[in-house]
């Protein structure tokens, strides 16, 4: 075999591995497959569309506010911020999960780097990922897991974690409504 063809092998199996450490890691935290994908979920896209509640909702990091788009299907969640140019600085992703896990995210088909913070159902910091790179396409995606279960994550532009001082144990607050 050519070195080409390696590499597209080796590629596709990377891929493919990923992709099943992944399942696995979400496995036992599946969403019901009648609930329905919000088509209006980006309050930070192009067209300042809003969530279901027809509202923005927000994610208070200390004293900085930030606008979410909410993940709560598997769909929205597998999705994330994959294949987005960029983020704005004041907005983030809020995957909602329906119970407490050790839920793994990576950064496949990403295009920027993020800050990934887990919190716990009391909305407590309990791990964060500072400035999490984009995945090399030749190689494997690194899953980021919590030391601790969440039951939110949020990510945000890379280096806001810093920016704001958070840290374990704080608390974030939430619009409210979002947590429902």
């Amino acid at each position: 075999m050519s070195k080409t063809t390696w590499a597209v092998a080796i590629s596709l199996f990377v891929f493919i591995l990923s992709s099943v450490v992944w399942n696995f890691s979400t496995a036992g935290n599946r969403t019901s497959a009648t609930e329905a994908v919000s088509t209006n979920s980006r309050p930070f896209s192009s067209d300042a569309a809003t969530t279901e509640s027809t509202q923005r909702h927000y994610v208070k990091l200390k004293t900085r506010v930030f606008y979410v788009e909410v993940a709560k299907t598997d769909t929205e969640r597998s999705r994330g911020l994959s294949g987005r140019p960029n983020l704005p600085e004041d907005a983030g992703m809020l995957f909602v999960f329906k119970q407490p896990g050790k839920y793994g995210f990576w950064m496949y088909e990403m295009r920027f780097s993020i800050d990934i913070i887990w919190l716990d159902e009391s909305k407590q910091v309990v791990h964060i990922v500072e400035k999490a790179q984009p995945c090399n396409p030749t190689e494997a995606c690194p899953v980021f897991v919590p030391d601790k279960e969440a039951k939110y994550v949020l990510e945000v532009n890379a280096g806001i974690s810093e920016k704001v001082g958070l840290e374990i144990g704080d608390v974030v607050e939430f619009s409210p409504g979002l947590a429902d």
